[in-house]
Protein backbone atom coordinates (compact mmCIF):
# COMPACT_ATOMS: atom_id res chain seq x y z
CA UNK A 1 0.00 0.00 0.00
CA UNK A 2 1.64 3.11 -1.22
CA UNK A 3 2.12 6.37 0.95
CA UNK A 4 0.60 9.60 -0.61
CA UNK A 5 1.89 13.53 0.19
CA UNK A 6 -0.72 15.70 0.41
CA UNK A 7 0.58 17.18 -3.19
CA UNK A 8 0.87 14.14 -4.70
CA UNK A 9 -2.67 12.62 -3.42
CA UNK A 10 -4.43 16.26 -4.75
CA UNK A 11 -2.87 15.98 -8.26
CA UNK A 12 -3.53 12.05 -8.41
CA UNK A 13 -7.11 12.22 -7.68
CA UNK A 14 -7.64 14.86 -10.67
CA UNK A 15 -6.14 13.38 -13.46
CA UNK A 16 -7.50 9.54 -12.23
CA UNK A 17 -11.24 11.11 -11.66
CA UNK A 18 -10.85 13.54 -14.84
CA UNK A 19 -9.82 10.27 -17.20
CA UNK A 20 -12.55 7.36 -15.48
CA UNK A 21 -15.34 8.89 -13.84
CA UNK A 22 -16.04 12.54 -15.36
CA UNK A 23 -16.54 11.01 -18.68
CA UNK A 24 -18.95 8.68 -17.05
CA UNK A 25 -20.69 11.42 -15.91
CA UNK A 26 -20.29 13.83 -18.64
CA UNK A 27 -19.10 16.87 -16.68
CA UNK A 28 -16.16 17.90 -14.90
CA UNK A 29 -15.96 16.77 -11.27
CA UNK A 30 -14.36 19.15 -8.07
CA UNK A 31 -10.88 19.69 -8.37
CA UNK A 32 -7.85 20.48 -5.79
CA UNK A 33 -5.77 22.40 -8.28
CA UNK A 34 -7.65 25.47 -10.47
CA UNK A 35 -4.87 25.57 -13.20
CA UNK A 36 -6.32 21.54 -13.76
CA UNK A 37 -6.49 21.19 -17.25
CA UNK A 38 -8.15 17.69 -18.91
CA UNK A 39 -5.53 15.05 -20.41
CA UNK A 40 -6.26 15.43 -24.88
CA UNK A 41 -8.08 11.89 -25.03
CA UNK A 42 -11.34 11.98 -26.86
CA UNK A 43 -13.99 11.28 -24.18
CA UNK A 44 -15.89 8.85 -26.11
CA UNK A 45 -13.06 6.96 -26.38
CA UNK A 46 -12.50 7.07 -22.43
CA UNK A 47 -16.17 6.08 -22.06
CA UNK A 48 -15.68 3.27 -24.24
CA UNK A 49 -12.74 1.78 -22.07
CA UNK A 50 -14.63 1.92 -18.83
CA UNK A 51 -17.55 0.74 -20.31
CA UNK A 52 -15.74 -2.29 -21.26
CA UNK A 53 -13.94 -2.64 -18.19
CA UNK A 54 -17.54 -2.71 -16.66
CA UNK A 55 -18.12 -5.53 -18.78
CA UNK A 56 -15.47 -7.97 -18.02
CA UNK A 57 -13.44 -6.71 -14.96
CA UNK A 58 -10.19 -6.57 -16.79
CA UNK A 59 -8.51 -4.03 -14.68
CA UNK A 60 -5.00 -4.11 -16.24
CA UNK A 61 -6.04 -3.81 -19.83
CA UNK A 62 -8.44 -0.80 -18.47
CA UNK A 63 -5.47 0.76 -17.15
CA UNK A 64 -2.98 0.34 -19.83
CA UNK A 65 -5.77 1.86 -22.39
CA UNK A 66 -6.19 4.92 -19.75
CA UNK A 67 -2.21 5.24 -20.27
CA UNK A 68 -1.63 5.81 -23.50
CA UNK A 69 -0.68 8.69 -25.50
CA UNK A 70 1.67 12.00 -25.30
CA UNK A 71 0.49 13.29 -22.04
CA UNK A 72 1.45 9.67 -20.36
CA UNK A 73 4.99 10.43 -21.29
CA UNK A 74 5.18 13.80 -20.49
CA UNK A 75 3.37 12.83 -17.11
CA UNK A 76 5.08 9.96 -15.85
CA UNK A 77 8.80 11.25 -17.40
CA UNK A 78 9.08 13.71 -14.41
CA UNK A 79 7.65 11.08 -11.35
CA UNK A 80 9.80 8.90 -9.80
CA UNK A 81 9.13 4.84 -9.32
CA UNK A 82 7.68 5.31 -6.06
CA UNK A 83 5.00 8.01 -7.54
CA UNK A 84 4.18 6.25 -10.72
CA UNK A 85 3.02 3.14 -8.48
CA UNK A 86 0.98 5.40 -6.60
CA UNK A 87 -0.72 6.79 -9.25
CA UNK A 88 -1.79 3.56 -10.65
CA UNK A 89 -2.81 2.31 -7.67
CA UNK A 90 -5.25 5.16 -6.95
CA UNK A 91 -6.23 5.06 -10.17
CA UNK A 92 -7.43 1.28 -9.47
CA UNK A 93 -9.49 2.74 -7.05
CA UNK A 94 -11.62 4.58 -9.86
CA UNK A 95 -11.49 2.18 -11.99
CA UNK A 96 -12.96 -0.30 -8.97
CA UNK A 97 -16.05 1.90 -8.70
CA UNK A 98 -17.45 0.38 -12.31
CA UNK A 99 -16.09 -3.12 -11.36
CA UNK A 100 -18.89 -5.71 -11.57
CA UNK A 101 -18.79 -6.74 -8.55
CA UNK A 102 -18.79 -3.05 -6.75
CA UNK A 103 -22.22 -2.88 -6.32
CA UNK A 104 -22.95 0.50 -6.19
CA UNK A 105 -22.20 3.57 -8.34
CA UNK A 106 -21.33 7.60 -8.65
CA UNK A 107 -23.81 9.55 -10.55
CA UNK A 108 -24.87 12.67 -11.06
CA UNK A 109 -26.53 15.25 -8.01
CA UNK A 110 -28.22 18.71 -7.95
CA UNK A 111 -28.58 18.72 -4.63
CA UNK A 112 -26.01 20.79 -2.77
CA UNK A 113 -25.71 24.75 -2.86
CA UNK A 114 -21.41 24.01 -2.09
CA UNK A 115 -21.59 22.43 -5.78
CA UNK A 116 -23.28 24.83 -7.80
CA UNK A 117 -26.21 22.05 -8.10
CA UNK A 118 -23.95 20.02 -10.23
CA UNK A 119 -22.02 17.65 -7.88
CA UNK A 120 -22.23 13.87 -7.46
CA UNK A 121 -23.17 11.24 -5.33
CA UNK A 122 -22.94 7.23 -4.31
CA UNK A 123 -25.65 4.69 -4.63
CA UNK A 124 -26.03 1.22 -4.43
CA UNK A 125 -26.80 -1.01 -7.17
CA UNK A 126 -27.32 -3.97 -5.24
CA UNK A 127 -28.70 -5.37 -1.88
CA UNK A 128 -26.17 -4.71 0.90
CA UNK A 129 -27.11 -5.95 4.45
CA UNK A 130 -26.31 -4.58 8.25
CA UNK A 131 -22.26 -5.23 9.30
CA UNK A 132 -21.56 -5.47 5.25
CA UNK A 133 -18.28 -4.23 3.73
CA UNK A 134 -18.25 -2.12 0.30
CA UNK A 135 -14.29 -2.65 0.00
CA UNK A 136 -14.19 -1.01 -3.86
CA UNK A 137 -15.58 1.86 -2.14
CA UNK A 138 -12.41 3.38 -0.89
CA UNK A 139 -10.55 6.51 -0.22
CA UNK A 140 -7.09 7.90 1.22
CA UNK A 141 -6.06 10.26 3.59
CA UNK A 142 -2.93 12.41 3.33
CA UNK A 143 -1.63 14.53 6.47
CA UNK A 144 -1.06 18.33 5.85
CA UNK A 145 1.47 20.40 7.94
CA UNK A 146 0.52 24.17 7.77
CA UNK A 147 2.70 24.90 5.03
CA UNK A 148 0.72 22.76 2.32
CA UNK A 149 -2.53 23.74 3.48
CA UNK A 150 -1.60 27.17 2.53
CA UNK A 151 0.05 25.76 -0.79
CA UNK A 152 -3.36 23.43 -1.99
CA UNK A 153 -5.93 24.83 -0.23
CA UNK A 154 -8.48 27.46 -1.48
CA UNK A 155 -11.37 28.13 1.23
CA UNK A 156 -14.31 27.44 0.18
CA UNK A 157 -13.49 26.31 -2.94
CA UNK A 158 -11.20 23.18 -2.78
CA UNK A 159 -11.60 22.28 0.73
CA UNK A 160 -14.62 19.94 -0.01
CA UNK A 161 -12.71 17.19 0.82
CA UNK A 162 -10.59 18.26 4.49
CA UNK A 163 -11.14 16.82 7.93
CA UNK A 164 -9.13 17.77 11.22
CA UNK A 165 -8.05 14.98 13.35
CA UNK A 166 -8.61 15.92 16.97
CA UNK A 167 -6.18 12.80 17.69
CA UNK A 168 -3.28 13.98 15.52
CA UNK A 169 -3.92 17.79 15.57
CA UNK A 170 -3.53 18.23 12.14
CA UNK A 171 -5.58 18.89 8.97
CA UNK A 172 -5.95 15.66 6.74
CA UNK A 173 -7.21 15.76 2.94
CA UNK A 174 -9.24 12.91 1.94
CA UNK A 175 -9.76 12.00 -1.58
CA UNK A 176 -10.42 9.08 -4.07
CA UNK A 177 -14.10 7.51 -4.60
CA UNK A 178 -15.27 7.24 -1.41
CA UNK A 179 -14.91 11.33 -0.92
CA UNK A 180 -17.90 11.29 -3.10
CA UNK A 181 -20.21 10.05 -0.51
CA UNK A 182 -22.65 12.50 0.73
CA UNK A 183 -22.90 13.65 4.33
CA UNK A 184 -26.54 12.62 6.50
CA UNK A 185 -27.43 13.00 10.01
CA UNK A 186 -28.84 9.84 9.73
CA UNK A 187 -25.98 7.97 8.09
CA UNK A 188 -26.87 4.76 6.15
CA UNK A 189 -23.36 3.74 6.42
CA UNK A 190 -19.76 4.23 8.23
CA UNK A 191 -16.19 5.01 7.56
CA UNK A 192 -13.72 2.07 8.44
CA UNK A 193 -9.95 2.04 8.49
CA UNK A 194 -8.30 -0.60 6.28
CA UNK A 195 -4.71 0.60 6.53
CA UNK A 196 -3.06 3.25 7.77
CA UNK A 197 -4.01 5.53 5.38
CA UNK A 198 -7.00 4.27 3.83
CA UNK A 199 -10.76 3.22 4.84
CA UNK A 200 -13.55 1.78 2.81
CA UNK A 201 -17.73 1.61 3.72
CA UNK A 202 -19.55 -0.34 6.47
CA UNK A 203 -23.20 -0.51 6.39
CA UNK A 204 -25.13 0.54 8.99
CA UNK A 205 -28.61 -0.92 8.02
CA UNK A 206 -30.35 -2.46 5.07
CA UNK A 207 -30.01 -0.61 1.74
CA UNK A 208 -31.47 -2.04 -1.37
CA UNK A 209 -30.92 -0.72 -5.39
CA UNK A 210 -30.98 3.13 -5.62
CA UNK A 211 -30.16 4.22 -2.11
CA UNK A 212 -27.93 6.66 -1.23
CA UNK A 213 -24.28 5.59 0.35
CA UNK A 214 -24.23 8.72 3.22
CA UNK A 215 -21.40 9.05 6.43
CA UNK A 216 -21.82 11.25 9.01
CA UNK A 217 -19.11 13.70 8.82
CA UNK A 218 -19.26 15.25 11.85
CA UNK A 219 -21.40 17.60 14.37
CA UNK A 220 -19.56 20.81 13.44
CA UNK A 221 -18.80 20.08 9.53
CA UNK A 222 -21.29 22.40 8.46
CA UNK A 223 -21.16 25.48 10.65
CA UNK A 224 -21.84 25.25 14.67
CA UNK A 225 -24.22 22.33 15.39
CA UNK A 226 -24.54 21.70 11.64
CA UNK A 227 -26.78 24.61 11.19
CA UNK A 228 -26.22 24.95 7.97
CA UNK A 229 -26.49 21.36 6.66
CA UNK A 230 -28.67 20.45 3.70
CA UNK A 231 -29.00 16.87 4.35
CA UNK A 232 -32.13 14.79 3.49
CA UNK A 233 -32.36 13.44 7.09
CA UNK A 234 -32.24 17.57 8.13
CA UNK A 235 -34.09 18.71 5.83
CA UNK A 236 -37.16 16.12 6.65
CA UNK A 237 -36.65 17.47 10.14
CA UNK A 238 -37.71 20.95 8.90
CA UNK A 239 -40.84 20.04 6.98
CA UNK A 240 -41.89 17.99 10.39
CA UNK A 241 -41.16 21.56 12.31
CA UNK A 242 -43.17 23.64 9.14
CA UNK A 243 -45.96 21.17 9.49
CA UNK A 244 -45.87 20.97 13.45
CA UNK A 245 -45.99 25.01 13.59
CA UNK A 246 -48.96 25.22 10.93
CA UNK A 247 -50.54 22.75 13.15
CA UNK A 248 -49.80 24.47 16.59
CA UNK A 249 -51.37 27.74 14.53
CA UNK A 250 -54.59 25.91 13.36
CA UNK A 251 -55.20 24.33 17.23
CA UNK A 252 -54.62 28.18 18.36
CA UNK A 253 -56.85 29.28 16.04
CA UNK A 254 -59.56 27.04 16.18
CA UNK A 255 -59.87 27.32 19.90
CA UNK A 256 -59.71 31.28 20.30
CA UNK A 257 -62.75 30.46 17.64
CA UNK A 258 -64.33 28.50 19.95
CA UNK A 259 -63.99 30.93 23.05
CA UNK A 260 -65.33 33.86 20.98
CA UNK A 261 -68.65 31.95 19.60
CA UNK A 262 -68.95 30.34 23.58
Amino acid sequence: MSTYSARDLAEFDDLAASLILDPILGFTTHKMSSKFRPVRRDKDELRRIVREFQRTGNSLLAYDSLVTGKWSHNFFLCKTKRQVAAFNEHAMRYLHVFHPTSGFRIVPSKRYTNDNKMGAKVVVSQEWQKGDCMPKLSGVISEMNPDEEKVLLRPGQNDFSVMFSTRKHCSQLWLGPAAYINHDCLPTCSFISTGRNTACVKVLREMVPGDEVTCYYGRNFFGCNNEECECVTCEKLVVLEIVWNCHVCVCVYLSVCLSICL
